[in-house]
């Protein structure tokens, strides 16, 4: 959700608030029927109202149409568990596990000089290309983080390409920290 979508929610709450909690008075008496109709009568009255209104309105239909957007980038993905299918043809369909996609990758970067931890994502993508990965990294402390994305991107690639034939996966890479620490990993079976 945008910054602006944001501030018309914080207006709009409380002002939709009040109107129920005014609405829940009027419903269970607390409010005498002679003050609230007198008041709002003279709210009807003035223009302010008709332009508070056109605002609500106005908002109402921003919030409205916000439930049926959709932002693309990574930021919405989310990451893929299960299994994702990479090919569908004459000797059956090709599946993998997402874990062993993150294991792969996982593996690969670890291997490129200057990373010290690594932790992977595989988020799914429309198009010829059906995944992309997200790469936390811990770097090394003296390495360049622009080298040794690249260099990162460059083994990700080519572990993918031999172990799942996907040609240039799009590869985000975060660098998390930066250490002169050697990380103790845990031992995985594999």
């Amino acid at each position: 959700m945008g910054i602006l979508k944001r501030l018309i929610l914080l207006f709009y709450i409380p002002i939709v608030f009040s109107a129920l909690v005014v609405l829940i008075g009027i419903a269970l008496h607390m409010i005498p029927p002679d003050v609230w109709q007198s008041q709002f009568r003279h709210l009807i009255s003035q223009k302010e109202t008709l332009i508070v209104l056109s605002c609500m309105v106005l908002a109402s239909f921003i919030l409205f149409t916000a439930v049926f957007s959709s932002d693309g980038g990574s930021k919405t993905l989310s990451a893929l568990s299960g299994d994702i299918q990479l090919e569908q043809g004459k000797p059956g369909e090709v599946q993998v596990a997402v874990n062993a996609i993150v294991s792969v990758v996982e593996r690969a970067a670890i291997l490129v000089s200057g990373v010290r931890d690594v932790e992977a994502f595989v988020y799914k993508q429309e198009g010829e290309i059906p995944i992309r990965v997200k790469l936390i990294i811990v770097l090394a402390q003296g390495y360049s983080a622009p080298k040794v994305s690249e260099a990162t991107t460059a083994a990700v690639d080519e572990a993918l390409m031999v172990a799942l034939e996907l040609p240039k996966v799009p590869v985000e890479i975060k660098v998390k920290e930066v250490t002169h620490a050697i990380i103790e990993r845990e031992k995985r079976v594999v």
